[in-house]
């Protein structure tokens, strides 16, 4: 099972040097690099949030979800499950500083085009997006990436430049759901790109989601792919996570 957790890093304000002094060498690296607030207090939130993921994937990811007992779930600090959609765990920045783990700070190594994963553990699987100040972490133990994106505006020049025809002709297909449609499609050429390692400028045209049917088809180079795709909504914006199936 996919678990997808969520923090706003704006609250992390007050606390940014104690959250800091806890992140592993490779995320105070990553941090160091960053020069605006935002940017940094993202990346310091990414990496309290992986730490807080991980260690609670470990402890309860092979938990089944009981969509019929929601009122629990969202007790336990899952966000409404609507039919088809991912549960998101939402986190506050006072339980990812107090809940910290270095247990649970794998050594992280990156592929070749960047890609973050754990040097030692093979059977933890894991990618972050974040945008504005939303952060967001998907766990599986299958090759998985996510991606967070929306509230924004883009043009039609997007669309006819990176979408394919049928990608396209179903963005344009209904004005009162194009901005919604436009996105659906965007976060899933994100969250694949980052689920088999390689930038989005080398996959955006070569990938495809079809929407004819019940069921999104992703078409890579031509071919189908046998993946499974989760979207979440949060506060206006689309979260898509691509596993392995």
């Amino acid at each position: 099972m996919t678990r997808i957790y969520l923090a706003n890093a704006c609250s992390l304000k007050d606390y940014s040097e104690i959250a800091y002094a806890k992140l592993t060498d490779y995320r105070k690296k990553k941090t160091d690099k960053l020069h605006v607030e935002m940017p940094r207090l993202t990346s310091i939130t990414a990496g309290l949030l992986l730490n807080y993921a991980t260690k609670d994937y470990l402890l309860k990811g092979n938990e089944e979800v009981d969509v019929d007992n929601n009122k629990k779930l969202n007790h336990e600090g899952l966000l409404p499950l609507e039919a088809g959609k991912s549960p998101i765990v939402e986190v506050s920045i006072d339980e990812l500083i107090d809940s910290y783990d270095k247990d649970y700070d794998f050594e992280i190594e990156e592929m070749g085009q960047g890609k973050p994963v754990y040097a030692t553990r093979k059977d933890i699987y894991f990618n972050i997006s974040h945008t504005a100040s939303i952060v967001v972490v998907a766990i599986s133990s299958k090759a998985i990436g996510i991606d967070i994106d929306g509230n924004r505006n883009f043009s039609d020049r997007m669309i006819d430049k990176f979408y394919s025809e049928n990608e396209a002709a179903w963005v344009y297909g209904n004005d009162l759901t194009k901005h919604d449609r436009f996105f659906t499609i965007w976060t899933m050429k994100e969250a694949f790109s980052k689920m088999i390692g390689c930038g989005i400028t080398k996959t955006i045209l070569n990938v495809e989601f079809l929407h004819d049917t019940d069921k999104v088809e992703c078409i890579y180079n031509g071919e189908k792919q046998n993946v499974i795709i989760e979207e979440s909504e949060y506060l206006g914006y689309k979260i898509t996570a691509i596993k392995e199936a």
